[in-house]
């Protein structure tokens, strides 16, 4: 199985956390049973076939097809020095925004000393739990008033707690990054002199607070364990 985040390396828009697209591969005793239809190459051209003991039709069965085309052309419009820039101002984004949140009171960044990752980097609100009681999912509800999406957090379990992942990559300007940086910074601020306010966001929203009754349990169970095995028995 192959997984392509279209939505970072390939330029297309996040449009709620990300488009992707996969290839599956499987035995030839299988193939019978792949979704349909499915797309055949007979030598001279395409068609659409299903086969006997096929599972049938499962959601997008064609696939993110016009997510696929669009990170085509841009591939095929930068051209290899085109794609090298985009690389190259990823990185560089990523690194500058490192070094500005790494200077927010709450924040932490989970690596190894002196090793980090070039092109994304994994941050922690442990500290900001930990002082304040205000935590990432508290964060992430107060950028919707000032008028940001909420930002990935990271897949449960969480390995890393109170994570927060950003992905800056190749089309924010230095004013896009330090606008963001600034609004996290204010969410600190906020949480260390009234994390009741922070706690109760979002105000300008249509819908408000929900509460999420299962952070409790799972901050009970799974954050600060000492192992992976008594991880896994709590979960």
């Amino acid at each position: 199985m192959i997984h392509y985040n279209l939505h970072k390396t390939f330029s297309s828009p996040h449009g709620g956390m990300g488009p992707g697209c996969g290839a599956l591969g499987v035995l030839e005793y299988l193939e019978k049973y792949l979704p349909s239809p499915r797309v055949a190459y007979d030598g001279e051209k395409h068609s659409l076939i299903t086969k006997d003991g096929s599972i049938g039709k499962v959601r997008s069965f064609i696939g993110n097809a016009s997510i696929v085309v669009r990170a085509y052309m841009w591939i095929m419009q930068l051209g290899p020095a085109g794609i090298k820039e985009a690389a190259v101002i990823s990185v560089l984004n990523n690194q500058y925004m490192m070094k500005q949140i790494e200077k927010i009171p709450g924040v932490t960044i989970w690596y190894a000393e002196g090793k980090r990752r070039m092109e994304q980097v994994r941050y922690s609100w442990q500290k900001l739990k930990e002082d304040t009681g205000v935590g990432t999912e508290d964060v992430t509800r107060r950028l919707i008033d000032f008028g940001y999406e909420h930002y990935w957090m990271s897949h449960h379990p969480w390995v890393v707690p109170e994570p927060f992942s950003l992905e800056p990559c190749e089309s924010y300007s230095k004013d896009d990054i330090d606008e963001f940086c600034t609004v996290l910074r204010q969410i600190s601020k906020e949480a260390y002199e009234n994390p009741e306010f922070v706690k109760n966001a979002p105000y300008n929203a249509p819908i408000h607070n929900i509460e999420n009754p299962h952070v409790d349990d799972y901050e009970k169970n799974c954050y600060y364990l000492e192992t992976m095995g008594e991880k896994k028995d709590a979960i």
